[in-house]
Parts: C-alpha cells; structure tokens; sequence
C-alpha cells in the first residue's frame, strides 16, 4: 500500500503530465485546423479536455495532495469519478475517430484517454491512502 505523501506525489505528477497533454492537444488541434482557438478547450474540443474539467481537475488535485487527513479522500474520489467518466464517455461521444483526424490525431486521443483514466485510478489510490489513515484527522 502507498503512503499519503507517495500517492500525492504521484497524483500531482499524473496531473501535471496530463495538464501537458491538454494543452498540447489544443495547441495540435489548432495548428492542425480541426479547432480553432475558442473550440481548441471548449466543448467542441477534439484534443484535450475542456477548460472547466482541467480547472477542476487541478483544482481537486491541490485540494487532495495538501493534505493527508482523511478529509483528503473526498477530493481525491471526486477526481477519480470525472477522470474515470470523461475517459468512458471519450469512447461513445462521438468525437474518438472524427472524421477530420487523421489517424496520428486519433492516436493522440487514445493517449489523452489514457491519461485521464490513468490520473483517474491515481486519484482512487489516493482517496484509498489517506481514507485508511488511523489517525483519521
């Protein structure tokens, strides 16, 4: 089992890597001429996330790896719900495989899929690290 400071650590890297990706793609997205720059993190994003879900995604990141109080679960499990939905719903949105991309671009979905599912079960190792703490506060 990790502990709380192993898991933080490897949940802020998660989401550091996955921010990167986000922001990469949109840029791809953009330059490839399937967005354009107000789509490129909206909701007709093909790349990356949209905006709100990566600020919410830092957001509830910061608030789980500042601590480890259990307290520090909730956030953590809020996480791994958006991240494990947003990588099931890339599968069935309609949007894995448009037809504007080219297969690279599909490739680069699968990968920031990948990601957000991988962030997804660190953030549940994280609620189940600080969650099973004995001191509980």
């Amino acid at each position: 089992m990790s502990t709380p400071y192993s898991s933080a650590r490897r949940l802020g890297a998660g989401v550091i890597l996955l921010v990167a990706l986000d922001l990469g793609g949109g840029l791809l997205a953009v330059r490839s001429g399937v967005n354009t720059w107000a789509d490129a993190w909206g909701n007709r994003a093909l790349l990356a996330a949209p905006w709100p879900m990566i600020t919410g995604q830092v957001l509830l990141t910061w608030l789980s790896i500042r601590t480890t109080r259990r307290i520090g679960a909730v956030p953590a499990g809020l996480l791994a719900l958006a991240c494990l939905v947003s990588a099931a719903s890339g599968f069935f949105d309609g949007g894995l495989g448009h037809h504007r991309l080219s297969p690279g671009l599909v490739a680069y979905q699968v990968v920031l899929l990948t990601a957000t599912a991988a962030v997804g079960l660190l953030a549940a190792a994280r609620a189940r690290s600080v969650w099973a703490r004995r001191d509980g506060h």
